[in-house]
Order: structure tokens, then sequence, then C-alpha cells
């Protein structure tokens, strides 16, 4: 049977093959017909791959994105001091530098920020908005619509922080912090990354592996899902370039290619798995 020429022949296999990382990105992506050599890899080599590869796509598809946006503006201090307007609370006022007012009528959300503005009540807010966001120079509003139970409104007023002070200078005093948060941030999206992309081989396996069966394949479970892990590969290197494009149709495009790509480096697998124990 199929997972017991893969499984019982790793010690033997991984002797005389050494597969370095290049060696495995290049046939995980490009050589499906050689994913055995894949299979006998022991779990470490298996995880340290799995590591890089989510760490080149969130690199690619988050990071890079980022760090292009605040190079190109001259960094978070200077976007802080020259891009953002001058805001301030000082003494239980909050005042900005210019009125801000954003409406989407699809969308149903309304932003408004103005400190010309002594207060804001929910008289203010548009009709027919699902949420909302008021912000005068005393009080921010928050209203959120929700259905069954109606608007829902939140009121936070500045005099709670009488013994604050925040301006662009006090924040861009702390950019070193904001950069500690945002690789924090980088942290956590690669961890999101890497559950989603386990989550997603196991779907993948769980088809492949009915398609198995009727292909008269004895494989276990197992087998099929580290196939999965190993075929998603380029994909998921392309789904993070047209992430890092941005273009919504180059994202829709990809993540069918993705799909598309992923089920038939597994389906050449398997076959070839076939073949080779039917030659035996």
């Amino acid at each position: 049977m199929e997972h017991m020429d893969y499984e019982q022949n790793r010690q033997s296999d991984s002797g005389s093959k050494k597969m370095g990382i290049a060696d495995r990105f290049i046939t995980a992506m490009f050589l499906p017909k050689e994913y055995g050599s894949l299979l006998r890899l022991k779990v470490g080599k298996i995880i340290s791959y799995l590591i890089l590869l989510i760490l080149l796509t969130s690199l690619i598809q988050y990071a890079i994105p980022a760090l292009g946006a605040i190079t190109g503006l001259g960094g978070l201090k200077n976007i802080i001091l020259n891009e953002i307007p001058d805001f301030a609370l000082e003494e239980g006022k909050f005042s900005f530098g210019e009125k801000l007012e954003r409406k989407d009528t699809n969308l149903g959300v309304y932003v408004l920020v103005d400190t010309d503005k002594e207060k804001f009540t929910k008289d203010d807010i548009p009709d027919g908005m699902m949420e909302a966001v008021l912000v005068s120079s005393t009080n921010i509003l928050l209203y959120n619509n929700v259905a069954g139970i109606g608007g829902m409104l939140q009121e936070d007023t500045f005099d709670h922080y009488k013994s604050v002070t925040i301006t662009n200078q006090t924040i861009a005093n702390g950019v070193n912090w904001i950069y500690a948060i945002l690789i924090l941030l980088f942290v956590s999206m690669y961890i999101g990354a890497f559950i989603k992309y386990l989550f997603a081989a196991l779907l993948y396996s769980a088809v492949m592996y009915l398609l198995s069966k009727t292909m008269m394949m004895e494989l276990t479970f197992g087998t099929v899902y580290k196939i999965a892990l190993f075929a998603q590969s380029v994909g998921a290197i392309v789904i993070a370039i047209v992430y890092c494009i941005g273009s919504p149709l180059f994202i829709l495009t990809g993540s069918a290619f993705n799909m598309l790509v992923t089920v038939i480096l597994m389906n050449k697998a398997l076959v070839q798995m076939k073949l080779e124990n039917e030659a035996l």
C-alpha cells in the first residue's frame, strides 16, 4: 500500500537524499511527481519549510507595502509631524487642524471630525446611517444600528482626560513605540496567516483524500495532508504578490489560481504515487 511505501522507507531515503531548503521550495512549487522525497522529510524539516514559506508570503503581503508607504512619506515621524493635520488633546479639549467628513450611503457609514463644534448629539447623525463616528472639541459619539435592537449610542467626553496631553509632537517623540507596535502587529498577522494556511490544507486534503479513494489508493489522511501543505506553496506566494499589488481584479484572479494550481499539484502527486506503487 502506498502509505506504507512512503512512510516506512523514510529512514533509508532521507539518508541518501539530502534536500536543502531551496530544493524543498523548487520541488513543492514545480515538481509534484517528486513529492515522495518531500513526504520522507522529517517533521522538523517540514515545519522549518512552512515557517520560511509563511514568513516570505507575510513579508510580501504585509511588510513590503507598509514599509514602502512609510518610507515613501519620509518615515513615521515625518508622517506624524507633516502629513497628519495638527491635533491636540489638552486640558480636556480636543482640536484638529481641519474638518474631516466622510459619508458612504451604500454602506451606511458616516464619519465627522469637526472641533469647531462644541458638542455633537444624536440629532447630528444623518438619517439612514448604520454606523457613525462624530468627534467635536468636547466629546466623541459612536453609533451602531443593530438589526433587531435598533440604534445604540455611546458617548465619551474629553474632560475625562484633563491630565493627559497628546499632540503631534508627543506622538512623534514616541515613534519607537509605534514601530514596536507595528512589529507586534506583523507577528500577529504572521501567526494568523500560518493558522489560515494549515486550515486551508485541511480542507484541500479532505477533498483529495476522498478522491484518492476513488483511485483505489490506500493513503493515510496524514500523507494527503502533507501533500496539501507543500502543494499550496506556489499559490500562497502568488496570492501574497497580488495582495501587495492591491488590485481587486488581480486578487480575485489570484485566489482562483491558488485553488486551481493547488488541486492540480496534489492530483499530479497522487497519480505519480499510484503509478509508482503499481510498478512495484
